[in-house]
């Protein structure tokens, strides 16, 4: 026994620690009578890969984890608003460039717009429209505002192909599909939504419209509707009226803007451009995302 602990010995000192852990092993086996020949079976001890992790290395790579989400999560809402603001600004342009595609297409421009009134009454804006549109929250802007329209002015809208428009129903549970009456024809003396010049943020959009500062030209009016589900936009141009992202969809009307110059002469109306459903212009929009 004694000649076979000594040539174990000699070999195992050639394998380093591996052979000290084995050689511990292999005398414990030996002092207990177990050791058995070369063709029995022999249990050797895992090496530390085998053992998995230790409490310790648990513990700091739990710390580590919780350490990395504390620097990430407060980062989300920012990535949130950027995905926002770009996708805005993307549907921007698109509903602008849809409206565009459709005059080409039928030389007149969609008709059945949300005209984002209370179907109550048809004179006053919908109470689910962006508070930034009505004022609808303490110090917050107040874009939108309301005119009614002369018999030029609607012949400037029916010329290309505005004859009507559908009010939004504040009894609706879902605001973004709150057009359910009509469709209502436009007629003199009508009321529309209009940019709120008097507002700084509506004065703004103005700007945006007629970059010369001069304000909106005289004899000229601008009349905003929305895209909403029931245009004829869809299923010609566009499969689907698109949400702004910006908005609470379930409680707030989230679809996009579009503005007209209407004409007091009775010339033909044009299209100004697109709106976010909380009056963003695009340029409001892409200056967002880069300072978000």
């Amino acid at each position: 026994m004694s000649q076979l602990r000594t040539i174990l010995k000699i070999t195992l000192d050639d394998l380093g620690e591996a052979g000290q852990n084995l050689r511990t092993s292999m005398l414990r086996m030996i002092l207990n009578n177990n050791f058995q020949d070369s063709e029995s079976e022999m249990s050797f001890p895992r090496n530390r890969r085998d053992r998995g992790l230790t409490l310790i290395e648990l513990i700091v790579v739990m710390a580590i984890l919780v350490i990395l989400a504390g620097l990430t999560l407060p980062k989300l809402d920012v990535f949130k608003l950027k995905a926002n603001k770009a996708q805005a600004a993307a549907n921007i342009t698109a509903v602008a460039n849809y409206v565009s595609a459709f005059r080409v297409q039928h030389d007149v421009y969609p008709d059945v717009w949300d005209s984002m009134l209370d179907s109550t009454s048809n004179t006053t804006l919908y109470p689910q429209l962006h508070p930034s549109l009505t004022g609808g929250v303490g110090g917050s802007a107040t874009k939108m505002s309301t005119s009614t329209i002369t018999a030029d002015e609607l012949k400037s809208l029916n010329r290309v192909g505005i004859l009507t428009v559908v009010d939004n129903d504040p009894s609706v549970s879902f605001p973004n599909n709150s057009g359910t009456s009509g469709p209502r024809t436009l007629t003199t003396g009508d009321t529309v939504v209009t940019v709120n010049a008097a507002d700084p943020k509506g004065a703004a959009i103005i700007d945006t419209f007629y970059p010369d500062g001069a304000g909106v030209p005289s004899g000229k009016k601008i009349a905003v509707f929305a895209l909403g589900p029931r245009s004829n936009m869809i299923g010609d141009v566009l499969v689907a009226a698109p949400f702004y992202a910006n908005a609470d969809q379930l409680t707030q009307y989230a679809r996009f803007l579009v503005a007209f110059e209407l004409s007091s002469s009775g010339g033909r109306a044009r299209m100004l451009g697109a709106l976010g459903s909380d009056g963003d212009t695009l340029e409001e929009e892409s200056q967002g995302f880069y300072k978000s």
